[in-house]
């Protein structure tokens, strides 16, 4: 007698072809296309606190050679075998981030502490980013712990007068200012966008404060570990530029509080932290990083320039995230200025070399063509060769691949909540000696920042910010603002809103022109429903609005796609609430 396990034998067979399943997965995909319904809004699931108390994690390495080639080759043949994922891209119905709130947002956590984008910080608190101190004393001694030779730009760390921990690194040969200009004002930066970052300061000393400890090791340039002595370190300092009277520029980059744990990966979670539960190719602060990144052609993000920390903190211990390591940023490439495909190709692009073979190599991009740099303290930076959609790290990363529009989205706000002031006041951190390299900067930085809104703005509806408010008469309503308008990258004269207004799930009103008015009359609403509907006060508590909104700029002839904003009225007192938001990806 045949078992169950056997009967089934031929069904699990061919479940098991790779065809068979291709073409199950696209007739339910179709049926449940097919099949949509208007459903009632649902909250988003809250994410429990991820600073809770956790035993202290072990410290890991991360093999850099092994994790690029994961990225390069392995990562690449995982996706492209990935039906699930491919069939969502052919439906344009991408796996959305998994850690935002019912408006798209990103809560606080040891991840991402949100700050600019969501109140403005002053020039002082925009100038002083995460530092709480003046640096290393250059007036006294600093003690060298370790240090390294290999490179074109050598390092050591230091103990200062004070006892505070640094790694100091200087500017390449022949381009005093490029890295550790670019390393302060990134940092300022990313600060300011919400991620968390090490105090990084521009320092200036003379090599006479400095003093070997004892037993120093390092790797000298034949690649042999041994005690360091005061001609290794003399040897060392011989790499760098030194300005007139002697001293050193330098960055000085504090070591953080807590236990360093080692990078962590921009895909899956980290197995020994109970926190770490969504995975990071899934976080939308994650995600939404692309848009920095490329808006500052910060292309190196590997996952050895994040840090792991466990550290102590409002009465909790847990494991802190880090983005550290900005000196491959703007138009520096730390040991050098960037290469002219920095940013444009990964240093591996397959995709890229079978494009050049078959158009013979005659298609040449723009910034493929033989380009000067103007300023050597800036590096090879400009914004006429940039392409917001479309901008490339060192080698795949992960979460940028995972990245959709809404990710992008809310990443671009975070670029262009940074107003012209804040930019200049960052800028002039990196102490520039030549006013017109500086000058270049800020125009640069502006010119990316709004080709970087204009560009995902125009992806999705830009309408944010909603609230129940009143208008002049009294009367409640629903108002938004328009990140577009806000952002000046459209003038309100050239920007007009409709909106479509259901309840219970059911159309009432459909193209109700707005005008260039960011406010929807909601008693207005309330009286149109008691004459079609025949409803009468109070409504049930889970009676719920919908309405659609649509943006259409002059000069164009199509309307955007939707928002849709989700309240519920009250019936005890006839006040409205917002539930959340749904922004078509």
């Amino acid at each position: 007698m045949f078992t169950m396990n056997q009967n089934l034998l031929p069904l699990r067979r061919l479940l098991s072809n790779n065809l068979f399943r291709y073409f199950l997965y696209f007739f339910l995909m179709n049926l449940m296309m097919g099949c949509t319904v208007n459903h009632l809004y649902k909250r988003a699931v809250v994410l429990p606190d991820d600073i809770l108390n956790i035993p202290e994690p072990k410290a890991k390495k991360i093999n850099f050679g092994h994790d690029a080639y994961n990225k390069i080759i392995t990562h690449q043949m995982d996706q492209s075998l990935d039906l699930a994922r491919q069939l969502r891209h052919v439906f344009g119905k991408p796996k959305q981030a998994l850690n935002v709130d019912d408006f798209g947002e990103v809560v606080d956590s040891s991840w991402f502490t949100n700050r600019n984008a969501r109140l403005p910080l002053s020039l002082e608190e925009i100038a002083r980013g995460p530092d709480r101190s003046q640096g290393p004393d250059p007036t006294q001694t600093w003690t060298v712990t370790q240090a390294k030779l290999e490179g074109v730009t050598p390092g050591f760390y230091i103990k200062d007068s004070r006892g505070d921990r640094y790694v100091i690194k200087f500017d390449p040969m022949g381009y005093s200012e490029l890295a550790t200009a670019a390393e302060v004002i990134c940092t300022k930066i990313f600060y300011a966008a919400g991620y968390n970052v090490p105090e990084n300061y521009i320092t200036y000393f003379h090599p006479s404060i400095l003093t070997l400890a004892k037993e120093v090791k390092f790797i000298d340039d034949k690649g042999l570990q041994r005690v360091m002595t005061e001609n290794d370190l003399e040897k060392l300092l011989q790499k760098v530029d030194r300005l007139p009277d002697g001293r050193i520029r330098a960055l000085a980059s504090k070591f953080v509080g807590g236990k360093p744990l080692g990078g962590f990966r921009y895909q899956g979670t980290r197995e020994d932290d109970p926190n770490d539960i969504v995975p990071h190719e899934h976080r939308r602060e994650l995600r939404g990083l692309y848009v920095l990144v490329a808006w500052l052609k910060h292309f190196d993000t590997k996952a050895g320039n994040n840090l792991d920390v466990y550290v102590s903190e409002k009465g909790h211990s847990f494991v802190k995230h880090y983005l550290i390591d900005f000196g491959s940023a703007l138009g520096s490439d730390a040991v050098a200025p960037q290469s002219r495909h920095k940013g444009h190709e990964f240093d591996v692009d397959t995709k890229a070399l079978f494009g050049n073979i078959l158009s013979f190599g005659l298609d040449v991009k723009l910034w493929e063509k033989p380009s000067k740099i103007q300023h050597p303290s800036i590096g090879r930076f400009n914004a006429q060769d940039f392409d917001p959609g479309d901008s490339r790290s060192n080698y795949p990363n992960p979460a940028f691949e995972n990245c959709t529009n809404l990710d992008s989205y809310w990443g671009a706000k975070l670029v262009m909540s940074f107003t012209d002031r804040q930019l200049e006041t960052i800028i002039k951190q990196g102490q520039y000696s030549d006013p017109e390299a500086e000058a270049y900067l800020l125009q640069t930085l502006k010119e990316r920042r709004d080709r970087t809104g204009r560009y995902w703005y125009s992806q999705v509806n830009p309408l944010d910010m909603f609230k129940i408010t009143q208008n002049s008469s009294g009367a409640s309503g629903l108002s938004f603002k328009d990140m577009g308008v806000e952002g000046n990258l459209w003038s309100a004269e050239q920007s007009k809103y409709l909106y479509d207004f259901a309840f219970r799930g059911e159309t009432i009103l459909v193209g109700i022109d707005l005008g260039n008015q960011t406010f929807v009359e909601l008693e207005n609403l309330a009286q149109i429903l008691e004459q079609k509907m025949m409803i009468k006060e109070p409504y049930s508590s889970g009676d719920q609005w919908e309405i659609t909104l649509r943006v259409q700029r002059q000069g164009g002839s199509k309307w955007s796609k939707w928002i849709k904003a989700y309240l519920v009225r009250n019936p005890a007192n006839s006040e409205f609430a917002l539930l959340g938001i749904h922004r078509q990806n």
